[in-house]
């Protein structure tokens, strides 16, 4: 039993962060990935100073930086131009912002420094079960023929494998999963010259529809072609109604909501196979861990993306691991006390993730519903909270990932407040 690795599965944001945090840290990394090979591929995602702090320590913020787009507002409409949401960064630290970037820009990134760090990423392994003893955990493939092989065994087990984990219901422990019946289409376009902003823009019919662009930046194959991402709410029942419409019946509608704004991108949309239909869950476990094994990232705790933190939560739950864990030292990792250093983990997250599922359950149906009294509702309170310091205060923090109650902030998170984003380091 010496020598035995660390096994991360899943090679996303928060399986790849936690490798290259606990490989620098003098622990052996195995990190087990579904997917046959690992592309640059994905939708445009906003990177909160809570995530761009967790870069910062990963030493990959410039090059993420270099590569993205600087957010300075959320700055939401109605159909009529009637301001509903203005939430600026600068609100809460002179010089901050939000960082719109491709999401295969962020995985080559870690991915990269996984490599360079000498993780053993291995592609094309399904795992498909687990079974604990005391000093490991013995891991397991499907065979394909309705059998199964031994992977090895592991001194330690992370589940990050995303929102849809098969791994998740084997751990002892209460959870629940529920599917929003709201999801998103979305497209990444290039950015026509005249309709650069900085801004994420949205655009908003009571709580039913609502059209967004958010500047992404470019790729590492493509950095002069500047991109954008376009997103449309949907139920996810009425996907198959939108298909049999047309596309020209969604545009019309678009133009409706965003105006002439809209009119450059919608211009680039000739197939429906243009615009990708996202779905989304809700998780929640009683605790993340059971024994040698735990779970990080979506896996753990999923959430509608209405307060754009999923990447950012999966990068701080990469950094709070790696705190838990410590360093190595050289010694026998089946023998560290890993139950222990997970409550450690769990209870500096508990405070942290407890907010932002609280909140992104209840402002959820703020933006995806039919709900007419909910839509004057979420008109109502932004308006006094643009208008009072307290509403300001609260809703830019929790924007930025400092939240960790109704009532308070910080909560401990050093990294955060260490972080200043300076412009002119990557412009």
């Amino acid at each position: 039993m010496q020598g035995l690795p660390i096994a991360i599965v899943g090679a996303g944001t928060a399986g790849l962060a936690s490798a290259i945090f606990l490989a620098r840290q003098g622990y052996a990394v195995r990190l087990l990935e579904r997917v046959g090979e690992l592309q640059p591929v994905g939708a445009g995602i906003l990177l909160q100073p809570s995530g761009l702090a967790v870069l910062q320590r990963l030493g990959l913020l410039a090059e993420c930086t270099a590569l993205g787009a600087a957010v300075s507002r959320l700055y939401g409409t109605s159909c009529s131009g009637r301001v509903i949401l203005d939430t600026r960064y600068q609100h809460w630290q002179p010089g901050s912002f939000g960082l719109g970037i491709h999401r295969g820009v962020l995985m080559t990134a870690l991915l990269g420094a996984a490599r360079r760090l000498g993780v053993e990423v291995r592609t094309g392994t399904a795992v498909s079960r687990f079974e604990q003893a005391q000093q490991h955990v013995r891991l397991f493939a499907e065979d394909g023929d309705g059998g199964e092989w031994p992977l090895g065994d592991v001194a330690a087990l992370i589940l990050a494998d995303g929102t849809r984990s098969t791994l998740r219901a084997q751990l002892q422990v209460r959870q629940w999963a529920r599917p929003y019946p709201w999801g998103a289409l979305w497209s990444l376009l290039p950015t026509p010259p005249a309709s650069d902003s900085d801004e994420l823009r949205q655009w908003y019919r009571g709580c039913r529809e609502m059209f967004g662009l958010m500047p992404t930046g470019c790729t590492h194959q493509a950095r002069d072609n500047r991109l954008t991402s376009l997103f449309w709410s949907l139920p996810l029942a009425e996907h198959d109604a939108w298909r049999a419409a047309g596309l020209e019946a969604w545009k019309s509608r678009v133009r409706r909501l965003a105006g002439a704004v809209a009119e450059p991108y919608l211009q680039q949309l000739h197939d429906p196979q243009q615009l990708t239909l996202a779905a989304y869950a809700d998780v929640r476990m009683q605790r993340w861990h059971d024994g040698r094994v735990l779970a990080i990232g979506d896996c753990a705790h999923a959430m509608s993306p209405q307060l754009g933190q999923g990447a950012n939560m999966a990068l701080v739950d990469a950094a709070a691991l790696a705190d838990a864990l410590g360093e190595a030292d050289g010694r026998e990792q089946q023998m560290i006390d890993f139950p222990s250093a997970y409550v450690r983990y769990g209870e500096s997250r508990r405070d942290h993730l407890r907010y932002y599922r609280q909140a992104s359950r209840l402002l959820t149906p703020l933006f995806q519903s039919h709900s007419d009294t909910l839509a004057v509702l979420r008109d109502l309170a932004l308006l006094l909270a643009r208008y009072n310091r307290f509403g300001r205060d609260h809703a830019v923090t929790t924007l930025v990932g400092a939240r960790s109650g109704w009532l308070w902030s910080g909560g401990g998170r050093r990294d955060l407040h260490a972080w200043r984003g300076e412009r002119e380091a990557w412009e």
